[in-house]
């Protein structure tokens, strides 16, 4: 339990109560920091494959057919939960030391970067070209990986952005969609120094609903609180690479996690929190193996679908991707 006094978790965390009357739950602002909204975002994931078991799908069944898993940033957290295979009180047992892994990730991700308003120059200075609700994390949809990494080297360069002020790309999604992570300021200086650019050449810079800069540098320092919190015991988190039924790959380097080497704690955390994610990379098998006949995406929304899409379409891929928050693709699964 987090004491209310502490801005990250101010108004609570009381999902039950908030679902069953939505009119009393917090504002969106106060729902989509990200140590509120990532624990919503794993919760509706193993919703959605806890269904799946439920449907017709058993946990046996599926653990002998299926080719491997990742999750798009937290998203692999959900598929190593899915890959330990276990089923009844075995399953609740893990969610429940799942959880307490999510929260104290969330607290001391959400720790290292703990402004929750910006400077009134960043509001308006947002507002004057045409941008609202700024925050540490960005889309920048157009560019090629090579075109935006030297923009954002040369913002670096030029600007002299040093530390904590340096622009990171984070996110590798798509060939022509990626993220940048960073304080507003320096995001604000990329934008300022390229939107005529941007503008003429119709590229996309859109702000995300989060309050903290994951996937980059920014947040190395946020490693140790959490470890020594779990060597304290304020969290249970049991599991090894050894208890991973089918392949978890990396959305760092899209290794299978079993070869890494490392605690499972440690390599979940530091690949969702620190290091960049290569999303081609996470979906790799896809390009080699074919005999994987269907992709199943567990949300929570279809943007992850879209962006698996996204790495196979470009590579005459016609592998299909069905994702169980369109009603669609839930239709074509469940009956």
């Amino acid at each position: 339990k987090f004491p209310k006094s502490d801005k990250r978790f101010e108004q609570g965390f009381d999902l039950k109560s908030w679902m069953e009357n939505p009119d009393g739950a917090p504002p969106e602002e106060y729902q989509s920091r990200a140590s509120v909204s990532v624990v919503m975002i794993f919760i509706t994931q193993i919703a959605q494959y806890h269904l799946l078991t439920l449907k017709g799908y058993d946990t046996s069944e599926l653990n002998a057919n299926v080719a491997g898993t990742t999750g798009h940033s937290q998203g692999v957290i959900s598929a190593s939960l899915a890959a330990l295979g276990l089923s009844g009180d075995k399953f609740h047992e893990a969610l429940k030391n799942y959880l307490g892994f999510m929260f104290h990730l969330v607290y001391h991700a959400q720790g290292g970067f703990m402004e929750f308003e910006y400077s009134k120059e960043v509001i308006d200075g947002n507002a004057e070209i045409g941008d609202k609700n700024p925050a540490p994390m960005v889309a920048v949809i157009g560019y090629t990986k090579d075109e935006l990494e030297e923009r954002v080297k040369k913002t670096n360069e030029e600007l002299g952005l040093t530390g904590k002020d340096l622009l990171h790309i984070s996110l590798y999604n798509t060939p022509d969609s990626m993220i940048i992570s960073a304080r507003p300021e320096s995001l604000l200086k990329f934008r300022t120094r390229y939107k005529a650019e941007m503008d003429e050449s119709k590229k996309k810079f859109v702000y995300l609903k989060t309050s903290a800069p994951f996937h980059c540098p920014f947040m190395n320092d946020t490693w140790a609180g959490f470890e020594a919190d779990f060597k304290a015991g304020k969290f249970q988190f049991p599991y090894t690479l050894n208890d991973l039924q089918f392949p978890v790959y990396s959305i760092f380097d899209g290794v299978d996690l079993k070869s890494k080497g490392v605690d499972l704690l440690e390599v979940l955390y530091k690949d969702v929190v620190i290091r960049p994610l290569y999303w081609d990379k996470a979906v790799g098998v896809l390009f080699t193996d074919s005999n994987i006949q269907a992709v199943l995406d567990f949300g929570p929304s279809v943007v992850s679908a879209r962006l698996t899409g996204g790495q196979l379409t470009p590579k005459n891929i016609t592998t299909p991707v069905y994702c169980t928050a369109n009603a669609k693709d839930a239709k074509n699964i469940y009956e």
